[in-house]
């Protein structure tokens, strides 16, 4: 005699399968809650640490080392001949303030700052090759009081077949009181006033 299996209903057969994905699904969902809490709750429990405020003392017996800027309107300045100033046809040379560097030691007193500035001297229309000088001016303002201010002669020689030259010039000279490092701020530049002294010569020869 052959055991016969009761057939199941289609309802019961889909009743099954819901109730095993429901048990698969089911510790999933538990652990993703848990999951969840842990996150929510290391993210709750972590504290910002406290600001530490500088101790006023200290941060006045600090200098600072100041900034080193080009001041506007110094980054070019034209070389005209003698006694043609001002006419643009008679411009030997060009030249550019392109880098501004400084480093600072503390002294114990105050600072010593050291300002690097350099740039380039380009022929200018005549073709003119030959020595100049590049007024270079570095100033130090605490405020609106210039508390150092020194010119320093760039020289050059302007030569074929590149007819640029390379300058640059270093001042260690300024030294600063703890109290003036905090609020100085040092420019250097062109100095269109100072005194230039060349000894340029004409790429084309001049009819006598």
């Amino acid at each position: 005699m052959v055991a016969r299996v009761p057939a199941r209903s289609a309802s019961a057969g889909r009743l099954g399968r819901g109730l095993r994905l429901a048990a698969l699904v089911l510790p999933l969902a538990l652990a993703g809650c848990g999951a969840s809490e842990g996150i929510g709750g290391n993210i709750l429990s972590v504290v910002a640490p406290k600001p530490q405020e500088m101790d006023p003392a200290l941060y006045a017996a600090t200098p600072v080392c100041p900034n080193v800027e080009i001041r506007d309107g110094t980054e070019f300045m034209p070389v005209f001949k003698p006694g043609k100033f001002g006419d643009t046809s008679q411009i030997l040379f060009q030249a550019s303030v392109q880098r501004v560097a400084r480093d600072c030691d503390n002294d114990g007193e105050g600072i010593r700052v050291r300002v690097g500035v350099a740039g380039r001297v380009l022929s200018g229309p005549t073709g003119a090759t030959g020595a100049s000088t590049v007024p270079i001016r570095i100033a130090v303002m605490v405020g609106d009081k210039v508390v150092y201010s020194k010119l320093h002669p760039a020289a050059v020689d302007v030569q074929a077949p590149d007819y640029s030259a390379l300058w640059s010039v270093v001042d260690d000279g300024i030294v600063l009181s703890i109290a003036d490092s905090k609020e100085a701020t040092i420019y250097a530049g062109l100095d269109g006033k100072g005194e230039i002294k060349d000894k340029a010569r004409s790429k084309k020869p001049t009819k006598g």
